[in-house]
């Protein structure tokens, strides 16, 4: 007949004289070896804000991504409350959603598009022999390549990025007019662009209004 236990107490008692009886057993017979309970596998019952991004996005561990900013490839290698580690040459780092994309072959054609200064060394003109020329950069976050699945609280630190990124890339060629498209809106976009133009950017460009919605940068 079959024990019934009034609280954990007696059940703990019970399994801790069934250790010693398998501890004894095992003395008297040196070739028997105790049965080992096996672990659980550890079930996640709270998944963490990041994790629940990567699973709308299908993000998973050893997914392939490139930075925003610096233009840095890596792998995804774990998930945190809202962040991300990233494994890039041995160095694993933090990132928000924002602040990278889902590397693929036409995502990083139009990123090298955008960036001249992905071009090879030997390729490269000198600054100073590089003839003026205008280009357009759309900043519509549905525009961006790799935009796709961004939330849209992290929408401006995206597309603040990805300005950064190309306009960095772009510092090399004096004289370039870079068309940045950022639209009208409620004018968050604009405002943000223009105060990092004259805070960060005021040694090395100039910019003007131009047409409702657009910031014409030129490269001093």
């Amino acid at each position: 007949m079959s024990k019934v236990f009034s609280d954990f107490g007696d059940l703990r008692e019970l399994k801790r004289q069934f250790r010693a009886d398998d501890a004894a057993e095992g003395e008297r017979r040196p070739g028997l070896k105790p049965v080992m309970q096996q672990r659980r596998p550890r079930i996640v019952v709270n998944r963490t804000k990041a994790e629940n991004l990567a699973a709308a996005e299908g993000i998973a561990i050893g997914t392939r991504v490139r930075m925003m900013d610096t233009s840095d490839s890596g792998v995804i290698a774990g998930f945190g409350d809202g962040w991300f580690e990233i494994e890039s040459d041995g160095l694993v780092f933090r990132a928000q959603r924002c602040e990278f994309v889902i590397a693929d072959a036409d995502g990083d054609r139009k990123l090298m598009d955008a960036v001249p200064s992905r071009k090879r060394p030997c390729e490269e003109k000198r600054r100073t022999e590089v003839p003026s020329a205008e280009i357009s950069v759309d900043l519509h976050i549905e525009k961006i390549p790799g935009a796709d699945g961004i939330p849209s609280w992290a929408a401006l630190d995206f597309q603040m990025n990805y300005f950064r990124q190309v306009l960095r890339g772009n510092l090399r060629y004096r004289g370039r007019r870079i068309v940045f498209i950022h639209g009208v809106g409620d004018g968050i976009l604009a405002s943000a662009l223009r105060r990092e133009l004259d805070e960060v950017f005021a040694m090395t460009c100039t910019y003007t209004y131009g047409q409702p919605g657009v910031t014409v940068v030129t490269v001093r």
